[in-house]
């Protein structure tokens, strides 16, 4: 049999032009702090430069709202306090990996990240500098263990934080109980207890409604936390006017090249039902139609429009009930209590959540 002739369906394919591409990055990068981050923003700020008592910050809202976009705004004015006060950065953040091969939570994957981020060499990496006699310096080669050497990387993490008082950002928070067993979500919830312990400094971490359980988990945890909500935008005149002012940002950054002025921001309140309020879809919307048409087309209301409908068709329905699970009442608020009295037998079961089923007060170290 023939191989095909991939050259020539290449060739057959119409292509979304370079400049259409960079275009399409262009918006993805761009960072709107749009109305609903500024109260966030403020108690975020205030609750790391007063070291707060709160040393969990909890940020709950359905997926594309902004929550990530928040993160990425915190981070950069954390740092750039940090190189106000002659130091060189004020946060260390990463997103929640996948499980490693053992259904763990990935803590080396996760350092990793935020030494990455952090634009700091590993441990592991870093070059040994011995007597001068001995001639170059050269890169340590002492063979570790696997578990030693996570454990290192761990300590060496823990250890930057606390010297350097860093604050530590965690994103996509809500992967921690919707991937991992039950028993490795407790492990990960210690870990998290752990580094807020060792290092007295605050650690944000941000998801949709299943992070939940985290805050849930554990009583000593769940006083020192503070949850936020993040919610999309309403029907509500107000939010109609911040919609369409945030349209028109949107269409500034594209330029007439690539969109007709005033053809989304004209029809913000369609699009604020469309989208059910999040910012992060309204972007997706334009993408999407940009990277199918844009090589012909620049963005218009009916390209536009064709885009939304099939979002409203598709997802419309499970938009809304997201954003109705999500904004329900927090049980697990500082002020309310979750735990219940045990049974007094050991072998009849549980009436509720007793917090954590080890010794709360004990180090809780993550590889324990």
């Amino acid at each position: 049999m023939a191989k095909p002739n991939y050259a020539a369906m290449v060739q057959q394919l119409n292509l979304t032009p370079q400049r259409v591409v960079d275009a399409i990055d262009d918006l993805n990068d761009w960072v709107c702090l749009h109305a609903n981050f500024v109260t966030l923003q403020q108690t975020i700020m205030n609750a790391v430069a007063g070291r707060s008592r709160d040393l969990l910050i909890v940020v709950i809202g359905p997926a594309r709202v902004g929550k990530t976009t928040l993160f990425e705004s915190i981070a950069g004015m954390t740092d750039e306090l940090a190189r106000q006060a002659g130091r060189r950065r004020g946060c260390f953040r990463f997103s929640v990996p996948p499980p490693d091969h053992r259904g763990r939570f990935d803590w080396k994957a996760a350092i990793m990240e935020a030494y990455a981020l952090g634009e700091e060499i590993l441990p592991s990496q870093k070059i040994v500098y011995g007597d001068i006699t001995e001639g170059a310096p050269r890169r340590s080669s002492v063979a570790v263990s696997g578990a030693a050497a996570e454990e290192a990387l761990w300590l060496s993490f823990i250890k930057n934080i606390r010297l350097e008082k860093l604050f530590t950002i965690v994103d996509e928070g809500n992967t921690i109980p919707v991937t991992l067993s039950e028993l490795q979500v407790t492990r990960a919830i210690h870990a998290l207890k752990y580094i807020v312990a060792q290092t007295k400094q605050p650690l944000l971490i941000g998801g949709t409604s299943a992070i939940r359980h985290i805050v849930e988990h554990d009583t000593q945890l769940k006083v020192r936390t503070k949850v936020l909500m993040q919610n999309p935008y309403g029907d509500n005149k107000v939010d109609e006017e911040i919609v369409r002012l945030f349209l028109e940002q949107m269409e500034d950054r594209l330029g007439p090249e690539f969109c007709e002025p005033g053809c989304l921001s004209s029809h913000a309140k369609e699009i604020n039902q469309g989208t059910n309020g999040r910012p992060g879809l309204m972007v997706r919307v334009a993408t999407d139609a940009l990277s199918q048409h844009g090589g012909k087309h620049r963005l218009n209301w009916p390209l536009y429009k064709k885009y939304l409908d099939l979002l409203t068709e598709y997802a419309g329905g499970d938009l809304a009930m997201e954003r109705h699970v999500t904004r329900k009442p927090i049980i697990a608020a500082a002020e309310a209590a979750v735990t219940s009295k045990a049974r007094t037998s050991g072998n009849a079961p549980r009436n509720g959540r007793v917090g954590a089923t080890k010794n709360t007060n004990g180090p809780n170290h993550p590889f324990a």
